[in-house]
């Protein structure tokens, strides 16, 4: 059903007040804007599916109150972009979440699994994902177009019906809900902080401090311009001119005429705030510089990951999961660091929920020489104790 018309939504919402779990998808284009502009929110329930168009619907509040009601889970396939688009236009969050990306990993179908291999995974059906590069904004949509985006949430159902069943065999329903979490907290989806962005800029430590003092104001204000513009900060400033500005300091605005990289008209309509950031930086005090976090260059002992990973690897093969969903290297090396440097161990990633007693406990028991490996009879790997 694509719904278009305020009665054709409050009579859809209608029928979605009775589904306890929801399958939730959306069609957007993100190409050029800061944001994402919403073509199409597709939602299934006991009752059927619907596409509601958000461009020829201006009041989606029906829409909202349904996904807003925590008696519901909402079930998305990889649900970080789509949860962004409903958590702005919530304007909350929408906890319970249960993403089938994340239960696929789980049970052992593959991380980071597509909608269309889930879908053959869980249903032995095969689907074509032959819009992948529509322009959901552009109206009118086909009557294939319509389809193709209702089919999301259609099969989305079914193969969330399918994996429950095996996560309860498994008994790995906790698991989902650890894993999800961050789905359901305000923070992961507040705005980046405009004083960090300067951070994500490559060769930055090349600059002098307060250089970086510069670089920070620079990078905070192209951020807070997206925006204001619902653009991408590199269409206003690259990144690399950014940098050169940080790096020369100019104080007039046309000092900056001189250099590489900035689009058509943007020193003209930029240049006065560009130089009000450059002073701002350079006026900073010496106790407020930036500093800096150290660069993950730490070398473990020799041999103390390949013996981690090994182990990994033989957990992943008992669990029949991939071994980047237990730990992956960079987990692995963070946590041979932190027990080398004697850092609060508790709070590492592979000792919080369902990874603790699976992965983190035994890993730390290695570490400290409690435990060793062993090769059986059989060829299997287990551990021993040595204490």
């Amino acid at each position: 059903m694509y719904i278009t018309t305020p009665d054709q939504l409050n009579d859809f919402c209608k029928s979605l007040e009775s589904s306890d779990v929801l399958a939730v998808d959306t069609e957007f284009v993100r190409e050029r804007t800061y944001f994402h502009r919403i073509g199409l929110i597709q939602v299934a329930g006991k009752e059927g599916c619907g596409a509601i168009d958000p461009i020829l619907l201006k009041d989606l509040t029906p829409l909202l109150e349904i996904l807003k009601d925590p008696s519901k889970i909402k079930v998305f396939h990889a649900a970080r972009q789509d949860l962004e688009i409903l958590v702005r236009l919530c304007g909350q969050v929408i906890p319970p979440v249960f993403d089938t990306q994340v239960a696929a990993a789980l049970v052992g179908w593959g991380s980071q699994i597509s909608f269309a291999k889930l879908i053959q995974k869980a249903l032995g059906k095969h689907i074509h994902k032959t819009e992948t590069y529509t322009d959901w904004c552009r109206r009118p949509l086909s009557d294939n177009q319509i389809k193709y985006a209702i089919d999301d949430v259609r099969y989305l159902m079914p193969a969330y019906e399918r994996l429950i069943e095996r996560l309860t065999e498994l008994k790995r329903n906790d698991w989902v809900a650890g894993e999800v979490k961050n789905w359901e907290d305000p923070e992961t989806f507040a705005l980046s902080d405009p004083q960090k962005r300067f951070l994500k800029i490559k060769s930055l430590r090349s600059l002098k401090p307060q250089n970086l003092a510069v670089l920070r104001e620079l990078a905070a204000w192209r951020e807070n311009v997206a925006v204001s513009r619902d653009c991408l900060a590199k269409s206003i400033v690259r990144d690399e001119t950014l940098l050169e500005i940080a790096r020369k300091m100019p104080r007039e605005v046309g000092a900056l005429s001189s250099l590489r990289g900035f689009y058509h008209k943007e020193v003209g309509k930029s240049g006065a705030d560009i130089i009000k950031a450059v002073e701002k930086g350079a006026a900073v005090a010496e106790g407020d510089l930036p500093v800096l976090p150290e660069s993950d260059g730490y070398s473990t002992m020799r041999g103390i990951e390949e013996l981690l990973s090994a182990f990994v690897q033989i957990r992943s093969e008992e669990l029949k999961i991939e071994p980047s969903v237990l730990a992956d290297r960079k987990r692995i090396h963070r946590f041979a660091t932190h027990f080398e440097q004697k850092q609060n161990m508790d709070e590492n990633f592979l000792l919080q929920g369902w990874r603790r007693e699976c992965i983190g406990e035994p890993m730390l028991s290695l570490l400290k020489g409690e435990v060793g490996l062993k090769i059986n009879p059989s060829g299997a790997v287990a551990l021993i104790p040595l204490k």
